[in-house]
């Protein structure tokens, strides 16, 4: 087992395939971590064939009350692939269990044959005692494959490393570039972080630019994740919400007045957004649905560019209430 972990650590880096989606990286001491257990789940989806010779079936998915990562086939051969990025004692029962259910379920039955032996597959930095403890007295087999981050030139690196046949595979690592946050203020949420991917650089300095605004306007303005979104205000007095729709389209909240249909009365009015501009959709007391009745054809002129309205603009307005409502 050193003998292999020399060998893993001393592996020569190469740039293998290309992938354009950014992946977020953190540091811990000297050494590089995933961000979170998504991150690596997205590297790993993108590379399923140069990492494990399979093709991509679903990611996340339900089987009974399980929920497996990763599943892939190769050569009509179901391939469950189990994620972690830290050590769990418990890997091997989980996958245990997924096997189980699957070979009940049988999913994707057009493209599996289920005579064939599942693979089953774990990806981890580390792994416990136990992990092998279980193997030896299952009846099942296991793929071990253990990654490590590397850093050469500038440039970011994930090695793939079997336990077993002792073969490696590198990657590199297209890293998240977040534009620059300023230094008085806390990272962005992750909610925020995952909406960056999906902008243009342009947009992604708005929405920031967004953000540091209503944060730096008054001390008092607090920054809140909940169901999904993202609220700034102080308890229950807010002044903007922060959200994707259920068609993954950027919106946004400003409580302001409403002169349309409430006789300027401060509402919670919404607005289709791409970071740098929006359009008014309409009043809406909670959710996405309109508190009045709106045109079907609203969320078609909220996109229309010449009704589009200046984002710094209103969220000006929405300060100015805000800061009213308080004092």
């Amino acid at each position: 087992m050193r003998e292999s972990l020399e060998k893993f650590q001393n592996a020569t880096v190469k740039t293998i395939t290309p992938i354009s989606q950014g992946i977020q990286l953190i540091t811990s001491g000297s050494d590089w971590k995933f961000a979170s257990e998504g991150e690596l789940e997205l590297l790993i989806w993108a590379c399923l064939p140069h990492f494990l010779d399979c093709q991509p079936l679903q990611r996340q998915f339900r089987v009974g009350n399980q929920c497996c990562d990763i599943l892939a086939v190769s050569q009509q051969r179901l391939t469950v692939i189990e994620l972690k990025v830290t050590e769990d004692r418990y890997l091997i029962p989980q996958l245990t269990r997924y096997f189980d259910a699957l070979r009940g379920e049988q999913p994707f039955i057009d493209q599996v044959d289920y005579q064939r032996s599942i693979r089953l597959i774990a990806i981890a930095p580390s792994y416990h005692a136990d992990n092998f403890t279980d193997i030896r007295y299952s009846q099942l087999s296991f793929e071990l494959y253990q990654y490590q981050i590397r850093q050469h030139q500038q440039k970011h690196y994930l090695t793939l490393f079997n336990l077993e046949t002792q073969e490696q595979r590198h990657q590199e690592i297209p890293v998240l570039q977040l534009p620059s946050n300023p230094a008085d203020l806390p990272d962005p949420p992750r909610l925020m972080q995952n909406w960056i991917k999906r902008c243009t650089p342009e947009q992604a300095a708005s929405l920031l630019q967004l953000r540091a605004k209503i944060l730096k306007f008054d001390p008092r303005i607090q920054e809140t994740v909940q169901d999904r979104g993202i609220y700034y205000g102080r308890g229950k007095k807010y002044l903007a919400e922060l959200r994707t729709d259920p068609a993954r389209e950027f919106c946004i909240f400003f409580w302001i007045p409403d002169r349309s249909y409430y006789g300027g009365q401060v509402r919670r009015i919404r607005y289709w957004t791409n970071w740098l501009t929006a359009g008014y959709w309409g009043p809406c007391n909670s959710g996405f649905k309109l508190s009045v009745n709106i045109a079907s054809g609203s969320y078609r002129f909220a996109k229309a560019r010449g009704l589009q309205q200046s984002l710094e603009v209103l969220t000006d307005k929405a300060l100015k209430h805000w800061l009213e409502r308080m004092n």
